[in-house]
Protein backbone atom coordinates (compact mmCIF):
# COMPACT_ATOMS: atom_id res chain seq x y z
CA UNK A 1 0.00 0.00 0.00
CA UNK A 2 1.16 3.60 -0.99
CA UNK A 3 1.71 5.95 1.90
CA UNK A 4 -0.24 9.49 1.43
CA UNK A 5 1.70 12.31 2.89
CA UNK A 6 -0.16 15.85 4.10
CA UNK A 7 1.52 16.81 0.97
CA UNK A 8 0.39 14.21 -0.82
CA UNK A 9 -3.49 15.20 0.05
CA UNK A 10 -2.84 18.79 -0.62
CA UNK A 11 -1.36 18.27 -4.19
CA UNK A 12 -4.56 15.41 -4.98
CA UNK A 13 -6.85 17.74 -4.32
CA UNK A 14 -5.53 21.18 -5.46
CA UNK A 15 -6.23 20.12 -8.86
CA UNK A 16 -9.60 19.98 -8.17
CA UNK A 17 -10.19 23.01 -6.35
CA UNK A 18 -8.78 24.74 -9.90
CA UNK A 19 -10.90 22.72 -11.60
CA UNK A 20 -13.73 24.19 -10.17
CA UNK A 21 -12.38 27.67 -10.47
CA UNK A 22 -11.83 27.35 -14.44
CA UNK A 23 -15.92 25.72 -14.69
CA UNK A 24 -16.96 28.62 -12.75
CA UNK A 25 -15.08 31.45 -15.06
CA UNK A 26 -15.70 29.73 -18.32
CA UNK A 27 -19.76 28.83 -17.23
CA UNK A 28 -22.68 30.80 -18.42
CA UNK A 29 -25.93 29.38 -18.74
CA UNK A 30 -26.07 27.50 -22.35
CA UNK A 31 -28.95 28.60 -24.88
CA UNK A 32 -27.82 26.65 -27.89
CA UNK A 33 -26.44 23.62 -29.00
CA UNK A 34 -24.02 25.42 -31.36
CA UNK A 35 -21.99 26.82 -28.03
CA UNK A 36 -22.39 23.29 -26.25
CA UNK A 37 -21.16 21.18 -29.19
CA UNK A 38 -19.04 23.88 -31.13
CA UNK A 39 -18.50 26.94 -28.85
CA UNK A 40 -20.00 29.09 -31.35
CA UNK A 41 -17.06 28.24 -33.91
CA UNK A 42 -14.79 30.10 -31.27
CA UNK A 43 -12.16 28.63 -29.71
CA UNK A 44 -8.30 30.05 -29.75
CA UNK A 45 -6.30 27.33 -31.71
CA UNK A 46 -3.85 26.62 -28.92
CA UNK A 47 -6.90 25.76 -26.79
CA UNK A 48 -8.94 23.78 -29.24
CA UNK A 49 -5.15 22.06 -30.32
CA UNK A 50 -4.29 21.05 -26.54
CA UNK A 51 -7.51 19.92 -25.82
CA UNK A 52 -7.25 17.08 -28.71
CA UNK A 53 -3.92 16.33 -27.05
CA UNK A 54 -5.36 16.25 -23.38
CA UNK A 55 -8.25 13.85 -24.74
CA UNK A 56 -5.73 11.42 -26.04
CA UNK A 57 -3.77 11.84 -23.11
CA UNK A 58 -6.20 9.26 -21.44
CA UNK A 59 -5.46 7.57 -17.95
CA UNK A 60 -4.60 4.09 -20.23
CA UNK A 61 -2.31 5.71 -22.44
CA UNK A 62 0.94 5.31 -19.81
CA UNK A 63 -0.03 1.81 -18.79
CA UNK A 64 -0.51 0.94 -22.98
CA UNK A 65 2.81 2.34 -23.83
CA UNK A 66 4.36 -0.12 -20.94
CA UNK A 67 2.68 -2.97 -22.27
CA UNK A 68 5.00 -2.14 -25.29
CA UNK A 69 7.89 -1.57 -24.23
CA UNK A 70 8.15 -4.12 -21.95
CA UNK A 71 7.34 -6.76 -24.32
CA UNK A 72 8.99 -5.04 -27.46
CA UNK A 73 11.40 -2.36 -26.21
CA UNK A 74 10.78 1.06 -27.55
CA UNK A 75 10.77 -0.14 -31.20
CA UNK A 76 7.29 -1.57 -30.28
CA UNK A 77 6.06 2.26 -30.45
CA UNK A 78 5.91 2.09 -33.85
CA UNK A 79 2.19 0.76 -33.32
CA UNK A 80 0.83 4.11 -32.57
CA UNK A 81 3.52 6.71 -33.77
CA UNK A 82 2.85 5.64 -37.51
CA UNK A 83 -0.41 7.38 -36.52
CA UNK A 84 1.42 10.72 -37.01
CA UNK A 85 1.71 10.30 -40.71
CA UNK A 86 -2.37 10.26 -41.13
CA UNK A 87 -2.14 13.09 -38.50
CA UNK A 88 0.19 15.48 -40.58
CA UNK A 89 -2.35 14.80 -43.64
CA UNK A 90 -4.82 16.04 -41.67
CA UNK A 91 -2.98 19.49 -40.67
CA UNK A 92 -1.62 19.93 -44.73
CA UNK A 93 -4.56 18.50 -46.84
CA UNK A 94 -7.55 18.22 -44.32
CA UNK A 95 -8.16 21.16 -41.22
CA UNK A 96 -9.01 23.73 -44.29
CA UNK A 97 -11.45 21.17 -46.01
CA UNK A 98 -13.15 20.99 -42.48
CA UNK A 99 -13.43 24.54 -41.62
CA UNK A 100 -14.65 25.31 -45.03
CA UNK A 101 -17.41 22.81 -44.90
CA UNK A 102 -19.02 24.65 -41.61
CA UNK A 103 -20.21 21.03 -40.97
CA UNK A 104 -22.44 21.16 -37.16
CA UNK A 105 -20.07 17.27 -36.58
CA UNK A 106 -18.18 15.39 -38.78
CA UNK A 107 -21.29 13.21 -39.58
CA UNK A 108 -22.91 16.76 -40.38
CA UNK A 109 -20.86 16.23 -43.71
CA UNK A 110 -23.29 13.66 -44.50
CA UNK A 111 -25.68 15.58 -45.11
CA UNK A 112 -23.93 18.22 -46.86
CA UNK A 113 -21.60 15.68 -49.15
CA UNK A 114 -24.48 12.93 -50.23
CA UNK A 115 -28.08 13.21 -50.82
CA UNK A 116 -31.27 10.52 -50.61
CA UNK A 117 -32.90 8.73 -47.74
CA UNK A 118 -29.12 6.18 -47.65
CA UNK A 119 -27.77 9.30 -47.22
CA UNK A 120 -29.93 9.54 -43.95
CA UNK A 121 -29.65 6.49 -42.91
CA UNK A 122 -25.91 6.86 -43.31
CA UNK A 123 -25.76 9.74 -40.99
CA UNK A 124 -28.02 7.71 -38.26
CA UNK A 125 -26.24 4.46 -38.59
CA UNK A 126 -22.86 6.46 -37.53
CA UNK A 127 -24.52 8.38 -34.88
CA UNK A 128 -25.70 4.98 -33.24
CA UNK A 129 -22.72 3.20 -34.22
CA UNK A 130 -19.84 5.63 -33.60
CA UNK A 131 -21.88 8.12 -30.98
CA UNK A 132 -23.02 5.19 -28.83
CA UNK A 133 -21.27 1.75 -29.64
CA UNK A 134 -17.35 2.71 -30.12
CA UNK A 135 -17.55 5.52 -27.74
CA UNK A 136 -18.66 2.87 -24.99
CA UNK A 137 -16.30 0.33 -26.47
CA UNK A 138 -13.50 3.30 -26.41
CA UNK A 139 -14.68 4.61 -22.77
CA UNK A 140 -14.56 1.33 -21.30
CA UNK A 141 -10.75 0.69 -21.61
CA UNK A 142 -10.43 4.22 -20.39
CA UNK A 143 -12.49 2.64 -17.25
CA UNK A 144 -10.54 -0.27 -17.56
CA UNK A 145 -6.78 1.90 -17.09
CA UNK A 146 -8.67 3.46 -14.03
CA UNK A 147 -9.73 -0.03 -12.49
CA UNK A 148 -6.13 -1.55 -13.24
CA UNK A 149 -5.15 2.24 -11.26
CA UNK A 150 -6.67 2.60 -8.15
CA UNK A 151 -5.63 -0.70 -6.21
CA UNK A 152 -2.44 0.84 -6.40
CA UNK A 153 -3.19 3.86 -4.42
CA UNK A 154 -6.42 2.59 -2.62
CA UNK A 155 -6.08 -0.90 -2.08
CA UNK A 156 -8.14 -1.67 0.77
CA UNK A 157 -11.46 0.30 -0.84
CA UNK A 158 -14.30 -1.03 -3.45
CA UNK A 159 -12.52 -0.31 -6.84
CA UNK A 160 -16.25 -0.03 -8.60
CA UNK A 161 -17.99 2.54 -5.95
CA UNK A 162 -14.13 4.63 -5.49
CA UNK A 163 -14.16 4.35 -9.78
CA UNK A 164 -18.43 4.99 -9.86
CA UNK A 165 -17.77 8.10 -8.01
CA UNK A 166 -14.94 9.73 -10.36
CA UNK A 167 -16.96 8.81 -13.34
CA UNK A 168 -20.24 10.79 -11.42
CA UNK A 169 -18.00 14.04 -11.18
CA UNK A 170 -16.74 14.09 -14.84
CA UNK A 171 -20.57 13.39 -15.69
CA UNK A 172 -21.29 16.29 -13.83
CA UNK A 173 -18.91 19.00 -14.97
CA UNK A 174 -19.29 17.62 -19.18
CA UNK A 175 -22.87 18.53 -18.46
CA UNK A 176 -22.57 21.84 -17.20
CA UNK A 177 -19.41 23.05 -18.90
CA UNK A 178 -20.29 22.36 -22.52
CA UNK A 179 -17.20 22.28 -25.00
CA UNK A 180 -15.64 25.40 -24.73
CA UNK A 181 -16.09 24.54 -20.80
CA UNK A 182 -14.37 21.23 -21.76
CA UNK A 183 -11.62 22.58 -23.71
CA UNK A 184 -10.38 25.37 -21.47
CA UNK A 185 -10.31 21.94 -18.66
CA UNK A 186 -8.56 20.30 -20.50
CA UNK A 187 -5.72 22.68 -21.00
CA UNK A 188 -5.00 22.53 -17.55
CA UNK A 189 -5.45 18.96 -17.14
CA UNK A 190 -2.60 18.16 -20.05
CA UNK A 191 -0.40 20.40 -18.30
CA UNK A 192 -0.81 19.08 -15.07
CA UNK A 193 -0.82 15.06 -16.32
CA UNK A 194 1.89 16.49 -18.69
CA UNK A 195 4.23 17.76 -16.01
CA UNK A 196 3.25 14.76 -13.52
CA UNK A 197 4.63 12.35 -15.36
CA UNK A 198 8.05 14.42 -16.34
CA UNK A 199 8.44 14.74 -12.61
CA UNK A 200 7.18 10.96 -11.99
CA UNK A 201 10.26 10.06 -14.90
CA UNK A 202 12.78 12.47 -13.24
CA UNK A 203 12.47 10.45 -9.83
CA UNK A 204 12.37 7.59 -11.09
CA UNK A 205 15.64 7.82 -12.89
CA UNK A 206 17.47 9.09 -9.38
CA UNK A 207 16.29 5.98 -7.44
CA UNK A 208 19.18 4.18 -6.26
CA UNK A 209 18.46 0.97 -8.02
CA UNK A 210 18.33 3.03 -11.09
CA UNK A 211 20.92 5.67 -10.32
CA UNK A 212 20.04 7.82 -13.58
CA UNK A 213 19.77 7.86 -17.14
CA UNK A 214 23.03 6.05 -17.60
CA UNK A 215 22.58 3.36 -15.33
CA UNK A 216 19.37 2.53 -16.51
CA UNK A 217 20.49 2.22 -20.33
CA UNK A 218 22.80 0.04 -19.19
CA UNK A 219 20.69 -2.23 -17.74
CA UNK A 220 18.96 -2.67 -20.32
CA UNK A 221 18.93 -5.21 -23.09
CA UNK A 222 19.94 -3.32 -26.69
CA UNK A 223 17.37 -4.73 -28.42
CA UNK A 224 14.96 -3.47 -25.71
CA UNK A 225 16.63 0.41 -26.60
CA UNK A 226 16.53 0.09 -30.57
CA UNK A 227 14.14 3.31 -31.83
CA UNK A 228 14.30 2.02 -35.56
CA UNK A 229 13.70 -1.65 -36.45
CA UNK A 230 16.49 -3.50 -37.68
CA UNK A 231 14.33 -6.32 -38.87
CA UNK A 232 17.21 -8.96 -38.02
CA UNK A 233 16.90 -8.86 -33.64
CA UNK A 234 14.13 -5.76 -33.13
CA UNK A 235 11.25 -7.27 -32.19
CA UNK A 236 9.20 -5.57 -34.92
CA UNK A 237 9.41 -7.42 -38.59
CA UNK A 238 10.62 -5.36 -41.80
CA UNK A 239 6.93 -6.49 -43.40
CA UNK A 240 5.34 -5.41 -39.96
CA UNK A 241 6.68 -1.74 -39.70
CA UNK A 242 6.32 -1.16 -43.65
CA UNK A 243 2.18 -2.01 -43.10
CA UNK A 244 2.40 0.58 -39.86
CA UNK A 245 3.64 2.92 -42.05
CA UNK A 246 2.21 2.71 -45.62
CA UNK A 247 -1.63 1.06 -45.19
CA UNK A 248 -2.38 1.54 -41.43
CA UNK A 249 -2.27 5.00 -40.95
CA UNK A 250 -5.02 5.58 -43.78
CA UNK A 251 -6.92 2.20 -43.35
CA UNK A 252 -8.63 1.84 -39.64
CA UNK A 253 -10.56 4.04 -37.50
CA UNK A 254 -9.17 5.00 -34.71
CA UNK A 255 -10.56 7.61 -31.97
CA UNK A 256 -8.06 10.37 -32.34
CA UNK A 257 -6.70 9.33 -35.68
CA UNK A 258 -9.30 9.22 -38.02
CA UNK A 259 -8.22 9.16 -41.71
CA UNK A 260 -8.88 12.56 -43.30
CA UNK A 261 -9.85 13.75 -39.90
CA UNK A 262 -12.82 13.06 -38.23
CA UNK A 263 -14.43 12.25 -34.37
CA UNK A 264 -13.53 14.70 -31.80
CA UNK A 265 -10.97 15.96 -34.01
CA UNK A 266 -12.66 17.31 -36.14
CA UNK A 267 -15.16 18.64 -33.92
CA UNK A 268 -12.14 20.71 -32.61
CA UNK A 269 -11.27 21.44 -36.13
CA UNK A 270 -14.75 23.01 -36.83
CA UNK A 271 -15.06 25.05 -33.01
CA UNK A 272 -11.65 27.23 -34.30
CA UNK A 273 -11.92 30.87 -35.56
CA UNK A 274 -11.28 30.50 -39.20
CA UNK A 275 -9.21 28.37 -41.13
CA UNK A 276 -5.77 29.29 -40.24
CA UNK A 277 -6.97 28.45 -36.63
CA UNK A 278 -7.62 25.00 -37.33
CA UNK A 279 -4.62 24.28 -39.29
CA UNK A 280 -2.69 25.74 -36.37
CA UNK A 281 -4.64 23.93 -33.45
CA UNK A 282 -4.48 20.04 -35.75
CA UNK A 283 -0.53 21.53 -36.13
CA UNK A 284 -0.26 21.56 -32.58
CA UNK A 285 -2.26 18.53 -31.49
CA UNK A 286 0.36 16.40 -33.70
CA UNK A 287 3.45 17.47 -32.29
CA UNK A 288 2.30 17.87 -28.85
CA UNK A 289 0.67 14.18 -29.01
CA UNK A 290 3.59 12.73 -30.81
CA UNK A 291 6.83 14.31 -30.01
CA UNK A 292 6.23 16.09 -26.84
CA UNK A 293 4.32 13.92 -24.24
CA UNK A 294 5.93 9.97 -25.20
CA UNK A 295 9.82 10.04 -23.42
CA UNK A 296 8.03 10.17 -19.53
CA UNK A 297 6.53 7.14 -19.89
CA UNK A 298 9.38 5.21 -22.09
CA UNK A 299 11.61 6.37 -18.91
CA UNK A 300 9.10 5.29 -16.53
CA UNK A 301 8.49 1.88 -18.38
CA UNK A 302 12.04 1.00 -18.67
CA UNK A 303 12.68 1.64 -15.15
CA UNK A 304 9.94 -0.92 -14.89
CA UNK A 305 11.64 -3.56 -16.94
CA UNK A 306 14.62 -3.23 -14.61
CA UNK A 307 12.59 -3.09 -11.32
CA UNK A 308 10.15 -5.87 -12.00
CA UNK A 309 11.23 -7.81 -14.72
CA UNK A 310 9.03 -10.89 -14.28
CA UNK A 311 5.54 -9.51 -14.49
CA UNK A 312 3.47 -11.27 -16.43
CA UNK A 313 1.90 -9.56 -19.65
CA UNK A 314 -1.57 -8.95 -17.31
CA UNK A 315 0.14 -7.15 -15.15
CA UNK A 316 2.53 -5.58 -17.20
CA UNK A 317 0.69 -2.00 -17.62
CA UNK A 318 0.96 -1.84 -13.43
CA UNK A 319 4.27 -1.91 -13.95
CA UNK A 320 4.17 2.12 -14.67
CA UNK A 321 2.04 2.54 -11.44
CA UNK A 322 4.44 -0.40 -9.06
CA UNK A 323 7.51 2.22 -9.76
CA UNK A 324 5.45 4.63 -6.70
CA UNK A 325 6.28 1.90 -4.72
CA UNK A 326 10.14 2.41 -4.47
CA UNK A 327 10.21 5.77 -2.46
CA UNK A 328 8.98 9.19 -4.09
CA UNK A 329 9.26 12.10 -2.42
CA UNK A 330 6.64 13.32 -0.34
CA UNK A 331 3.64 14.95 -2.31
CA UNK A 332 4.50 12.87 -5.60
CA UNK A 333 2.31 10.12 -5.17
CA UNK A 334 -0.79 12.80 -4.93
CA UNK A 335 0.48 14.68 -7.90
CA UNK A 336 0.65 11.26 -10.10
CA UNK A 337 -2.92 10.41 -8.85
CA UNK A 338 -4.06 14.29 -9.71
CA UNK A 339 -2.29 13.43 -13.12
CA UNK A 340 -3.93 10.29 -13.69
CA UNK A 341 -7.73 11.49 -12.76
CA UNK A 342 -6.89 15.00 -14.85
CA UNK A 343 -5.77 12.52 -18.02
CA UNK A 344 -9.36 10.07 -17.31
CA UNK A 345 -11.26 13.07 -16.79
CA UNK A 346 -10.21 14.91 -20.32
CA UNK A 347 -10.82 12.04 -22.06
CA UNK A 348 -14.30 11.14 -20.51
CA UNK A 349 -15.13 14.55 -20.85
CA UNK A 350 -14.63 14.93 -24.77
CA UNK A 351 -16.11 11.43 -25.47
CA UNK A 352 -19.26 12.04 -23.67
CA UNK A 353 -19.62 15.62 -25.17
CA UNK A 354 -18.72 14.30 -28.84
CA UNK A 355 -20.70 11.17 -28.35
CA UNK A 356 -23.98 13.36 -27.65
CA UNK A 357 -23.38 15.44 -30.06
CA UNK A 358 -23.55 12.45 -32.78
CA UNK A 359 -26.89 11.56 -31.05
CA UNK A 360 -28.44 14.42 -30.56
CA UNK A 361 -27.46 16.64 -33.80
CA UNK A 362 -27.02 13.52 -36.21
CA UNK A 363 -30.06 11.20 -34.88
CA UNK A 364 -32.11 12.77 -32.36
CA UNK A 365 -33.24 16.29 -33.92
CA UNK A 366 -33.35 15.08 -37.63
CA UNK A 367 -35.05 11.99 -36.98
CA UNK A 368 -37.13 11.73 -33.58
CA UNK A 369 -38.13 15.25 -32.64
CA UNK A 370 -37.48 18.02 -35.03
CA UNK A 371 -37.94 21.22 -34.45
CA UNK A 372 -37.99 21.51 -30.53
CA UNK A 373 -35.89 24.57 -28.92
CA UNK A 374 -31.95 23.94 -28.15
CA UNK A 375 -32.83 23.70 -24.09
CA UNK A 376 -34.53 20.67 -25.25
CA UNK A 377 -32.15 18.77 -26.99
CA UNK A 378 -29.66 20.12 -24.20
CA UNK A 379 -31.48 17.98 -21.91
CA UNK A 380 -31.53 14.95 -24.04
CA UNK A 381 -27.80 15.25 -24.45
CA UNK A 382 -27.60 14.93 -20.45
CA UNK A 383 -29.57 11.54 -20.56
CA UNK A 384 -27.38 10.28 -23.45
CA UNK A 385 -24.25 11.10 -21.72
CA UNK A 386 -25.78 9.81 -18.85
CA UNK A 387 -26.54 6.53 -20.95
CA UNK A 388 -22.95 6.06 -22.24
CA UNK A 389 -21.12 6.74 -19.02
CA UNK A 390 -23.12 4.02 -17.19
CA UNK A 391 -22.65 1.82 -20.71
CA UNK A 392 -19.11 2.07 -20.41
CA UNK A 393 -18.60 1.78 -16.91
CA UNK A 394 -19.94 -1.77 -17.24
CA UNK A 395 -18.04 -3.01 -19.97
CA UNK A 396 -14.91 -2.17 -18.32
CA UNK A 397 -16.12 -4.13 -15.02
CA UNK A 398 -17.39 -7.42 -17.22
CA UNK A 399 -16.06 -7.18 -20.37
CA UNK A 400 -12.65 -6.19 -21.10
CA UNK A 401 -9.34 -7.80 -19.84
CA UNK A 402 -6.39 -6.15 -21.69
CA UNK A 403 -6.03 -2.30 -22.54
CA UNK A 404 -3.58 -3.13 -25.67
CA UNK A 405 -5.71 -6.50 -26.34
CA UNK A 406 -9.20 -3.12 -27.14
CA UNK A 407 -6.79 -0.80 -28.83
CA UNK A 408 -5.46 -3.70 -31.44
CA UNK A 409 -8.70 -5.16 -31.95
CA UNK A 410 -10.40 -1.55 -32.93
CA UNK A 411 -7.39 -1.22 -35.30
CA UNK A 412 -8.40 -4.18 -36.92
CA UNK A 413 -12.03 -4.47 -37.24
CA UNK A 414 -12.10 -1.05 -38.73
CA UNK A 415 -9.62 -1.00 -41.53
CA UNK A 416 -11.92 -1.46 -44.29
CA UNK A 417 -13.26 2.13 -43.11
CA UNK A 418 -10.63 4.49 -43.60
CA UNK A 419 -10.09 4.83 -47.65
CA UNK A 420 -13.62 5.70 -48.49
CA UNK A 421 -13.15 8.67 -45.39
CA UNK A 422 -10.68 10.33 -47.32
CA UNK A 423 -11.20 9.54 -50.54
CA UNK A 424 -14.90 11.52 -50.82
CA UNK A 425 -13.20 14.64 -50.13
CA UNK A 426 -11.50 13.57 -53.44
CA UNK A 427 -13.34 11.72 -55.51
CA UNK A 428 -16.87 12.50 -56.49
CA UNK A 429 -18.31 9.18 -57.67
CA UNK A 430 -18.27 8.11 -53.87
CA UNK A 431 -21.54 8.03 -52.31
CA UNK A 432 -23.32 7.30 -49.31
CA UNK A 433 -24.18 3.61 -50.33
CA UNK A 434 -20.00 3.47 -50.78
CA UNK A 435 -19.76 4.70 -47.03
CA UNK A 436 -22.40 2.27 -45.63
CA UNK A 437 -20.89 -0.70 -47.49
CA UNK A 438 -17.32 0.14 -46.18
CA UNK A 439 -18.77 -0.04 -42.91
CA UNK A 440 -20.54 -3.46 -43.52
CA UNK A 441 -17.63 -5.14 -45.09
CA UNK A 442 -14.75 -3.81 -43.02
CA UNK A 443 -16.12 -6.65 -39.77
CA UNK A 444 -16.60 -8.96 -42.36
CA UNK A 445 -13.34 -8.75 -44.25
CA UNK A 446 -11.55 -9.03 -40.90
CA UNK A 447 -13.09 -12.18 -39.80
CA UNK A 448 -12.36 -14.00 -42.97
CA UNK A 449 -8.86 -12.65 -42.72
CA UNK A 450 -8.32 -13.91 -39.16
CA UNK A 451 -10.50 -16.94 -39.21
CA UNK A 452 -10.51 -18.43 -42.39
CA UNK A 453 -6.71 -17.65 -43.22
CA UNK A 454 -5.35 -17.43 -39.65
CA UNK A 455 -3.74 -13.94 -40.17
CA UNK A 456 -2.31 -11.98 -37.17
CA UNK A 457 -2.19 -8.27 -36.74
CA UNK A 458 -0.93 -6.44 -38.43
CA UNK A 459 -1.51 -8.83 -42.16
CA UNK A 460 -5.43 -8.97 -41.20
CA UNK A 461 -5.11 -5.13 -41.70
CA UNK A 462 -3.22 -5.41 -44.98
CA UNK A 463 -6.57 -7.87 -46.13
CA UNK A 464 -9.00 -5.95 -45.30
CA UNK A 465 -8.10 -2.82 -46.16
CA UNK A 466 -6.75 -3.93 -49.46
CA UNK A 467 -9.79 -5.54 -49.91
CA UNK A 468 -12.37 -3.61 -49.22
CA UNK A 469 -10.67 -0.57 -51.74
CA UNK A 470 -11.50 -3.00 -54.28
CA UNK A 471 -14.64 -3.98 -53.94
CA UNK A 472 -15.11 -0.14 -52.72
CA UNK A 473 -14.18 1.00 -55.95
CA UNK A 474 -16.37 -1.34 -58.00
CA UNK A 475 -19.08 -0.51 -56.79
CA UNK A 476 -18.95 3.28 -56.47
CA UNK A 477 -18.13 2.86 -60.22
CA UNK A 478 -21.66 0.76 -60.85
CA UNK A 479 -24.44 2.00 -58.56
CA UNK A 480 -26.43 4.97 -58.14
CA UNK A 481 -24.09 8.35 -57.50
CA UNK A 482 -25.41 11.16 -55.74
CA UNK A 483 -27.41 13.70 -56.58
CA UNK A 484 -24.93 16.04 -58.72
CA UNK A 485 -26.47 19.16 -57.90
CA UNK A 486 -25.79 18.60 -53.98
CA UNK A 487 -21.97 17.26 -55.26
CA UNK A 488 -21.28 21.01 -57.54
CA UNK A 489 -22.76 22.76 -54.21
CA UNK A 490 -20.13 20.65 -51.78
CA UNK A 491 -17.54 21.36 -54.36
CA UNK A 492 -17.83 24.84 -54.67
CA UNK A 493 -18.44 25.25 -50.93
CA UNK A 494 -15.40 23.22 -49.61
CA UNK A 495 -13.16 23.66 -52.71
CA UNK A 496 -11.18 20.41 -52.62
CA UNK A 497 -8.36 19.58 -54.95
CA UNK A 498 -10.16 19.14 -58.68
CA UNK A 499 -8.55 16.38 -60.24
CA UNK A 500 -10.97 14.08 -59.41
CA UNK A 501 -13.93 15.95 -59.86
CA UNK A 502 -13.60 17.59 -63.36
CA UNK A 503 -15.61 14.46 -64.65
CA UNK A 504 -18.53 16.05 -63.09
CA UNK A 505 -19.42 18.75 -64.72
CA UNK A 506 -20.39 18.46 -68.74
CA UNK A 507 -18.27 19.78 -71.76
CA UNK A 508 -18.09 23.54 -71.48
CA UNK A 509 -19.15 24.31 -67.95
CA UNK A 510 -17.21 25.98 -65.93
CA UNK A 511 -16.59 25.10 -62.16
CA UNK A 512 -13.50 26.87 -59.58
CA UNK A 513 -10.34 25.28 -58.90
CA UNK A 514 -8.69 26.95 -55.97
CA UNK A 515 -5.27 26.72 -55.62
CA UNK A 516 -4.89 23.28 -52.82
CA UNK A 517 -1.18 23.71 -52.90
CA UNK A 518 -0.69 20.06 -53.08
CA UNK A 519 2.79 19.58 -53.64
CA UNK A 520 3.41 22.01 -50.55
CA UNK A 521 1.10 20.40 -48.69
CA UNK A 522 3.05 16.87 -49.29
CA UNK A 523 6.42 18.66 -48.42
CA UNK A 524 4.69 19.61 -44.79
CA UNK A 525 3.96 16.12 -44.18
CA UNK A 526 7.23 14.71 -44.94
CA UNK A 527 8.88 17.73 -42.78
CA UNK A 528 6.18 17.30 -40.27
CA UNK A 529 7.26 14.00 -39.93
CA UNK A 530 11.19 14.20 -39.93
CA UNK A 531 10.64 16.93 -36.82
CA UNK A 532 8.51 14.73 -35.03
CA UNK A 533 11.01 11.11 -35.44
CA UNK A 534 13.72 12.76 -35.60
CA UNK A 535 13.27 14.37 -32.73
CA UNK A 536 11.92 11.61 -30.54
CA UNK A 537 15.02 9.84 -31.93
CA UNK A 538 17.33 12.95 -30.38
CA UNK A 539 16.05 12.62 -27.73
CA UNK A 540 17.05 9.52 -26.85
CA UNK A 541 20.91 10.47 -28.18
CA UNK A 542 21.04 13.23 -25.80
CA UNK A 543 19.88 10.57 -23.00
CA UNK A 544 22.20 7.95 -23.55
CA UNK A 545 24.87 11.18 -24.25
CA UNK A 546 25.42 10.42 -27.73
CA UNK A 547 23.93 13.26 -29.82
CA UNK A 548 24.01 13.54 -33.55
CA UNK A 549 24.45 16.90 -33.94
CA UNK A 550 23.95 16.12 -37.83
CA UNK A 551 20.63 14.49 -36.86
CA UNK A 552 19.68 17.67 -34.46
CA UNK A 553 20.73 20.11 -37.40
CA UNK A 554 18.04 18.03 -39.37
CA UNK A 555 15.70 17.99 -36.90
CA UNK A 556 15.62 22.18 -36.65
CA UNK A 557 15.84 22.28 -40.34
CA UNK A 558 12.52 20.47 -40.76
CA UNK A 559 10.34 22.37 -37.91
CA UNK A 560 11.46 25.45 -39.80
CA UNK A 561 10.66 24.30 -42.64
CA UNK A 562 6.90 23.52 -41.24
CA UNK A 563 6.78 27.00 -40.02
CA UNK A 564 7.49 28.37 -43.28
CA UNK A 565 4.95 26.24 -45.29
CA UNK A 566 2.37 27.16 -42.64
CA UNK A 567 3.41 30.95 -42.73
CA UNK A 568 3.16 31.20 -46.79
CA UNK A 569 0.06 28.46 -47.16
CA UNK A 570 -2.41 31.36 -47.80
CA UNK A 571 -5.84 31.40 -50.41
CA UNK A 572 -5.34 32.56 -53.68
CA UNK A 573 -8.67 33.77 -55.74
CA UNK A 574 -10.66 31.00 -57.12
CA UNK A 575 -10.13 30.87 -60.48
CA UNK A 576 -13.01 29.52 -63.30
CA UNK A 577 -11.54 26.56 -65.45
CA UNK A 578 -13.22 24.87 -68.01
CA UNK A 579 -14.23 21.05 -67.34
CA UNK A 580 -12.89 19.42 -70.48
CA UNK A 581 -9.80 22.36 -70.82
CA UNK A 582 -7.84 23.81 -68.51
CA UNK A 583 -7.04 27.74 -69.19
CA UNK A 584 -3.16 28.42 -69.35
CA UNK A 585 -3.35 30.92 -66.90
CA UNK A 586 -4.62 28.21 -63.87
CA UNK A 587 -2.69 24.82 -65.19
CA UNK A 588 0.18 24.65 -62.59
CA UNK A 589 -1.98 26.18 -59.81
CA UNK A 590 -2.42 23.32 -57.88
Amino acid sequence: MIDFHIFDIILFFLPFIIIGIILFLSFKKTKSTTEYFQAEGNLHWFVAGTAMVATTFAADTPLAVTEIIRSQGIVGNWVWWYMAIGGFVTVFFFAKLWKRSEAKTDLDLIRIRYSGKEANFLQGFKAISIGLILNVIVLGWVNLAMIKILPVFFPNYSIPILLSVILLFGLFYTSLAGLRGISYIDVFQFFLAWGGCILFAYFALDLNKIGGISNLFSKIPDSKLQFFPNFENSEMSFSHFLILITVLWWSSWYPGSEPGGGGYIAQRILATRNESSAVKSSLWFVVAHYFVRPWPWIIVALVSLVLYPNLSEEQSGQGFLMVLKEGMPHGMVGLLLSAFFAAYLSTLATHLNWGASYLVKDLWEPFVQKNKPDKYYIKISYLLQTVIAGLSFLLALYGMETVKGSWVFLLEASSGIGFVLIARWFFWKISARTEILAFILSPILYSISKYIFSFVFPYTILFTSLSAVVLLLVYSNIFPETDKSKLKQFYEKVQPPFFFWKSLYSVGEFFPKRNNFILRSFLGVFLGLAFVFLGLYLIQSFLSKEPSWFVCILFLSSGFGVLQILNTTTELPTVKVESNKMNTSAKNKF
